[in-house]
């Protein structure tokens, strides 16, 4: 894969579209420390809202605004919740067949 092609697997603006809806919660809401780290604000159960709207309007901030409630559950996991680096055993798989299963090696 040449270096330009990486353009095109990655979003520069959807991470500064998530940072700047951070900042603006912040002040309309508070901390996420306060929020989700003391269990104020269900971050999951906010994701899914977010994309059960983004299934109905289909309006792809509603996606930015879930990878932000996921980010914070990451960032402030409830008790028993971690995180492991998991290889193609430990993988959910995808719904679909992605590109390079199709492809005779």
């Amino acid at each position: 894969m040449e270096l330009n092609d990486m353009d095109k697997e990655y979003s520069k603006d959807f991470d500064a579209g998530r940072r700047n809806r951070v900042i603006t919660s912040y002040y309309k809401y508070g901390p996420a420390k306060k929020n989700f780290g003391e269990g104020r604000v269900d971050a999951l159960k906010t994701a899914e809202l977010c994309i059960e709207a983004f299934k109905k309007d289909h309006n792809t901030e509603h996606l930015m605004d879930a990878a932000n409630y996921l980010m914070f559950r990451y960032m402030y996991p409830l008790p028993g919740e971690f995180f492991k680096s998991t290889d193609s055993s430990g993988s959910v798989g995808t719904v679909g067949t992605p590109y390079n299963m199709e492809r005779d090696w």
